[in-house]
């Protein structure tokens, strides 16, 4: 019989969030044609304003080339730089034909200076050619889901064919920042130095949040126009790591709108436990005894102050009949929780105890023997010697009996 504890959770969950709180401010107003703020970790939307409207953002493609480049090329890797990347629209670095170039200095100069010299010629090293390389750039975002998102070239040179959202710019640097260390690394990059035979300059980032705003720790400023400005952001503060995105910014409001939507988002959201580890979600009665469903992790999740943002909540079992034996480690169920967001949020649940089938006396002995296997096989050692003993005597005493005869 399955006994259920909704009540107990739902209690729960009423004196969570029935704890004073001050109301959530208004969502501020900015300039931007389409905006978004994602709690990074979970991917939960903060704020949201025409996320889905395709746009040209010449810095979607510099940073599927990077991230492609990072995967593909290793930080040691030399690239040689083609006449066609040496006299790219947009060259910065002055690179010289035929000579190599390292691949990591080239990836922080197209991510921190937009260089394009830099860009092409990381796409000719893993690609091929660049056609070889914007297929792998769609490929790519077409295997992250990216569904309003087309590539044309590496750069983000204007293209009517190019175009991409401010959903799919997070649903890319989410994957590219929670699982790529050395993309974060470079994405978080103030400066790096540039070295070649001729010249030494320091890449400084485009994006200004960098001093001007406590906590951030990652961003990325490009554009085709200078009158429509991309300024991507990533500010840390507490246990939460909030991404916003502008696009097609006006210049002069650009980062005063970033830091409203980054005070709007700190001030009225909060990551806290969604359930805690060994928190009992259900139980089980299995061959006549009951377990305690549990669940394995602390979970987090990203809320509203004062609101309460859970819309739904329900236990699904792996299946009805369980047999033992039961292992603390067998997954016996899942908690679902849904948000108001839509967030869907999966919890294994775990038995909080080992269950094994009552033993027939046999295997009573054998687990005994095999608990104490070392001195089993002393003893049957000592045995064996002793058998072996009592047949030479007996060998002796008939061999002594035959010759008396």
């Amino acid at each position: 019989m399955t006994k259920r504890l909704t009540a107990a959770i739902s209690l729960a969950l009423v004196l969570f969030f029935s704890l004073p709180a001050s109301a959530v401010n208004s969502e501020p107003k900015i300039d931007a044609t389409s905006a978004l703020m994602i709690e990074l970790r979970r991917g939960q939307v903060l704020y949201s304003k025409n996320p889905d409207e395709p746009l040209h953002i010449a810095a979607a493609s510099k940073l599927m080339t990077a991230l492609i480049a990072i995967e593909k090329l290793g930080a040691n890797a030399m690239v040689t730089a083609s006449k066609e990347a040496v006299n790219t629209e947009g060259a910065l670095l002055g690179l010289t034909v035929g000579e190599k170039y390292l691949a990591e200095s080239l990836i922080y100069a197209s991510m921190l200076n937009n260089a394009n010299d830099a860009t092409i010629a990381l796409a000719e090293a893993v690609g091929g050619t660049v056609e070889g390389f914007v297929k792998m750039m769609n490929d790519y975002a077409a295997s992250l889901n990216m569904k309003n998102t087309v590539f044309a070239n590496p750069t983000g040179k204007y293209s009517e064919n190019q175009r991409t959202t401010a959903s799919d710019l997070a649903i890319l640097l989410r994957h590219a920042l929670t699982t790529n260390s050395t993309f974060d690394t470079v994405f978080s990059s103030q400066a790096k130095p540039w070295f070649d035979e001729e010249k030494t300059i320091v890449l400084t980032n485009l994006n200004d949040m960098f001093w001007s705003y406590d906590g951030v720790d990652g961003g990325k400023v490009d554009y085709n126009d200078p009158k429509y400005q991309t300024v991507i952001t990533t500010v840390t503060r507490g246990q939460q790591r909030l991404l916003c995105i502008l696009l097609d910014s006006p210049p002069d409001s650009m980062y005063s709108d970033s830091m409203k939507l980054f005070d709007y988002g700190f001030s009225n959201f909060r990551r806290g436990i969604l359930v805690s580890k060994g928190q009992t979600l259900d139980s089980r009665v299995i061959e006549g005894h009951e377990v305690s469903l549990i669940v394995g992790n602390d979970v987090y999740y990203t809320y509203p102050v004062g609101e309460n943002y859970i819309l739904e909540f329900k236990i699904e079992t792996v299946e009805e009949n369980f047999k033992l034996p039961i292992y603390k480690n067998t997954l016996l169920g899942t908690a679902q929780f849904t948000l108001v967001d839509g967030t869907v949020i999966t919890v294994d649940l775990f038995p909080d105890r080992e269950i094994l089938p009552e033993m027939s006396e046999f295997d009573k002995i054998k687990k005994r023997i095999m608990e104490y296997k070392e001195i089993f096989y002393i003893v049957v050692g000592l045995a064996v010697i002793e058998v072996i003993l009592l047949i030479i005597k007996l060998v002796r005493w008939i061999v002594k009996k035959s010759n008396k005869r």
